[in-house]
């Protein structure tokens, strides 16, 4: 039985969602803040690409348990997942204990730019308020969620969105016309404090205004499609200047045929828009010839990325 996340199921034991990846069809950085965060004025989009996410109650006393599965589990501590302190969160605003087993098959390559680590909050935070009947608004949740990351925001309402402040201010756009890609993740790793170093090493003069996040809004608010002149991404500057090893890969992918390559979030990985007549299945065996993970993807409306999914079972 499907439902959407505000609604309680009590009666159930388990529920099952999906984490969907985004990408950041704009992402402006207009400037440093007194408390140290950076203005940002983004838009972003769910995909279809997502992990799947698992929680299950546990009798009272048991305590919390992580589990990660999937092909890119790999390194990722499960004792320090933001999931893990996703459900502590909620259980503290809630005045209960977190008995529960949250199991995680990780889909989204992480790191990647593709807010694996921040949907899988969002969907913990919204399939707990479902499994303990708790009846949160979704902006409730996300005013609990920036605490844990800036995206977390974002998730809690999925679709396309532009997000503003240090992107904890989600601003709900209308769903988009679908959109095709290939997702391109080149075998580097992405290091210790990656979004963090990427602000680190912005100038003054990669600063923006903004203008572009709001003309593409009010583009997808018209339906009209995004043009690819508005598809920006500050950090793309960032690592053109500091990380060559990845210039380098990037330049393999368009000489394998990316015509365009867009950054997703703080990278590394990179997509490329694609039309419903390309050929596809060439595209990826030439980009993983180049070492390449390749993920198709398209576009994930609001109401799908919100689905919650209800398992009968014993009373939570």
């Amino acid at each position: 039985m499907t439902m959407n996340s505000g609604e309680a199921l009590t009666s159930a034991a388990t529920v099952r969602l999906i984490a969907p990846a985004k990408i950041n069809l704009a992402l402006e950085v207009l400037h440093k803040r007194p408390d140290g965060y950076h203005e940002v004025d983004t838009v972003m989009t769910t995909l279809d690409l997502a992990d799947r996410v698992t929680i299950t109650a546990r009798p009272a006393g048991a305590g919390l348990e992580v589990v990660l599965s999937g092909p890119f589990a790999a390194g990722i501590d499960p004792e320090d997942d933001l999931a893990g302190r996703a459900a502590r969160l909620l259980a503290e605003h809630a005045g209960r204990e977190p008995d529960l087993r949250i199991e995680i098959e990780k889909r989204i390559p992480s790191p990647g730019g593709l807010g694996g680590g921040s949907s899988d909050a969002a969907a913990v935070l919204r399939g707990l308020n479902a499994l303990w009947g708790l009846g949160l608004s979704a902006e409730r949740l996300a005013e609990i969620g920036a605490r844990i990351g800036s995206d977390v925001a974002f998730f809690m309402h999925g679709g396309t969105a532009r997000c503003t402040g240090r992107g904890d201010r989600v601003e709900p756009l209308r769903d988009m016309r679908p959109l095709r890609m290939l997702i391109l993740v080149p075998p580097v790793p992405a290091g210790e404090a990656k979004t963090s170093r990427r602000y680190a090493a912005l100038t003054p003069q990669d600063f923006g205004h903004g203008h572009i996040s709001q003309r593409l809004a009010h583009r997808i608010a018209r339906n009209a499609p995004p043009p690819t002149n508005d598809l920006v991404n500050v950090f793309e500057r960032v690592i053109e200047r500091t990380q060559p090893e990845l210039v380098a890969h990037y330049a393999g992918y368009a000489a394998a045929g990316a015509l365009r390559l867009h950054l997703c979030g703080a990278g590394p990985a990179v997509f490329l828009l694609v039309t419903e007549g390309a050929k596809v299945a060439e595209l990826r065996r030439d980009f993983g010839t180049t070492g390449a993970t390749v993920i198709e993807a398209h576009t994930l409306p609001r109401a799908a990325s919100l689905k919650v999914e209800r398992i009968e079972g014993t009373p939570a």
